[in-house]
């Protein structure tokens, strides 16, 4: 035999001898390790599980509610505005049907998606209302306030004036002083440095004359007289500061035009008109 199968031979019967002679000594049986591992696996502490679709759900509740607060804020703010510009009158009608007819130069506010819940609104200028039954309907004005159920009122709300004239139904009016009165139908209560002066028996179809384009005046300041010239024939008219305080008396239709009126209201107060510009006069003392 060769040196290199004798080599061979060698390794092969070392190899034997120590497989033959060594053991391997296990401490546990294959079924002890399985049951450890197992005990372990059972043991360990879980994780935290996260669901997807819980999460999604978190997220379309938060946005809901967003869309909730967003659509509550909408209805709480939005205010829808309508004013009649000078020389125009104009009706406005309330979401429960109820109707405001604007004398030149007035503004009516209010919030048409709570007017179900709250019927309010702000007013400034003049205005004649009819208001349909229902819950309480209040009219808020700088120098006062207006509360009613279901009736017919005028309400004059300019600079420091405030009257009020029922002509159907009862109409409770409010001072910034607090102080209150209750209308009955064919009274008048106007606010004079936050005091409440009450007329009865009053000639509320005089107030309310405007509708037809007829305007009444008993004992009105001349300045009062001329604005509201102003506020129906969309001119400019200045007038003299001592002159504010005359007082006017009598009556006239808008079917004239303006030079006819401001002729006429002129020659009853001894003052006379000057044409300054198209559609802008001074009133002044006659000379």
């Amino acid at each position: 035999m060769d040196d290199k199968n004798l080599h061979i031979n060698n390794l092969e019967e070392k190899s034997t001898d120590f497989f033959s002679n060594g053991k391997i000594n296990w401490d546990k049986s294959e079924a002890d390790v399985w049951a450890e591992i197992a005990q372990k696996i059972e043991n360990k502490p879980a994780g935290k599980n996260v669901s997807i679709l819980s999460q999604v759900v978190k997220y379309a509740a938060a946005a809901v509610l967003f869309l909730l607060l967003g659509l509550g804020a909408v209805t709480f703010l939005y205010t829808k505005s309508i004013t009649s510009l000078p020389g125009e009158h104009l009706l406005a009608e309330l979401p429960d049907g109820s109707t405001v007819e604007l004398n030149a130069g007035s503004t009516i506010k209010y919030h048409p998606l709570k007017w179900r819940f709250e019927r309010k609104l702000t007013f400034e200028g003049e205005g004649f209302f009819k208001v349909q039954k229902g819950e309480k309907f209040e009219v808020e004005s700088e120098n006062g306030i207006t509360r009613v159920l279901g009736t017919s009122f005028n309400i004059y709300a300019r600079n420091n004036d405030y009257r009020v004239t029922c002509l159907t139904g009862v109409v409770k009016v409010i001072s910034t002083s607090d102080e209150s009165v209750l209308l009955q139908a064919n009274s008048h209560v106007e606010i004079e440095k936050g005091e409440l002066i009450l007329k009865k028996d009053y000639n509320s179809e005089k107030v309310v004359g405007w509708k037809n384009n007829l305007f009444y005046f008993s004992g009105t300041p001349l300045k009062e007289v001329i604005d509201e010239i102003e506020r129906q024939y969309g001119v400019t008219i200045q007038i003299q500061p001592e002159l504010n305080n005359r007082n006017f008396a009598g009556n006239f239709p808008k079917k004239y035009n303006v030079e006819e009126v401001l002729d006429f209201v002129c020659k009853t107060m001894a003052v006379k008109f000057v044409k300054q510009s198209e559609n802008v006069y001074l009133i002044v003392e006659k000379s």
